[in-house]
């Protein structure tokens, strides 16, 4: 029987098309791939941009709300000022305007009315380093003015409570006794103004009544430009409020 061999002819064999074809295919993949993450990160940046931003707003209307209180109440400190002014100025003292000393000086120069600005969006911002999310220029400036103001406010709330307050205090210790003191709802109790007892000072000495009234009326002046400062950002407020909300989309 004869034999017959068959030639065994390569079958499947890849020409340069399929390898081109099989090379685009997962080029083609892999860059989809890479478009798709991209868009994620670009939507999840974005949503997080809009959160600081809605955050920022909500800050700034607790601020708004703190600095009209504060506003109020240092313009009270600041009369209460002038009142104990006015009656250390009013020699020779009698028991009624030493006993208004008194009470002046415990009510308005023992406290302390600054604003604790909210924080909290701008701490996130600067210590993740967020603010680069902020894509338009305009709104992460206006947070970033916004910021450097209240930090204005702020050294020049700690220059009044801890410069020149800090001197009223250690005067009102040489002047004033102690036993006259305030409950928490800011009353006098009741000591020696209701047993008869003779008000006095711990030291009548001019020079020293005199340096008290000098230190009082510095701090009467750091106090009013604190107040200047809290006024010019509470008047900036509504219009950055509107136009970060108006970029809020």
């Amino acid at each position: 029987m004869e034999v017959h061999q068959h030639s065994h002819q390569p079958h499947g064999k890849k020409t340069w098309r399929n390898y081109f074809w099989e090379f685009l295919m997962l080029f083609l993949a892999v860059f989809c791939g890479f478009l798709a993450e991209y868009q994620l990160e670009h939507t999840i940046e974005h949503d997080r941009e809009q959160q600081y931003i809605s955050s920022m707003i909500a800050d700034m209307r607790e601020d708004s709300a703190k600095i009209n209180s504060s506003i109020d109440l240092c313009e009270k400190q600041i009369a209460g000022f002038d009142n104990l002014l006015e009656n250390i100025y009013n020699r020779p003292y009698t028991d009624s305007s030493l006993k208004v000393m008194y009470i002046t000086q415990l009510k308005y120069t023992h406290n302390r009315y600054s604003v604790f600005f909210t924080k909290r969006t701008i701490k996130q911002l600067e210590n993740s380093g967020a603010l680069r999310l902020i894509r338009n220029k305009s709104v992460s400036d206006s947070i970033t003015f916004y910021n450097e103001e209240c930090v204005m406010a702020e050294t020049q709330a700690d220059y009044f409570e801890k410069v020149r307050m800090n001197k009223v205090y250690d005067y009102s210790l040489k002047l004033f006794d102690n036993q006259y003191v305030l409950d928490y709802k800011g009353q006098v109790l009741k000591t020696l103004f209701d047993n008869g007892s003779k008000i006095t000072l711990l030291d009548d000495d001019p020079r020293l009544i005199k340096e008290y009234a000098n230190a009082i009326t510095y701090a009467r002046g750091s106090l009013k430009t604190y107040i200047f400062i809290l006024k010019a950002i509470k008047a900036k407020i509504p219009t950055k409020l509107s136009f970060l909300e108006d970029n809020n989309h």
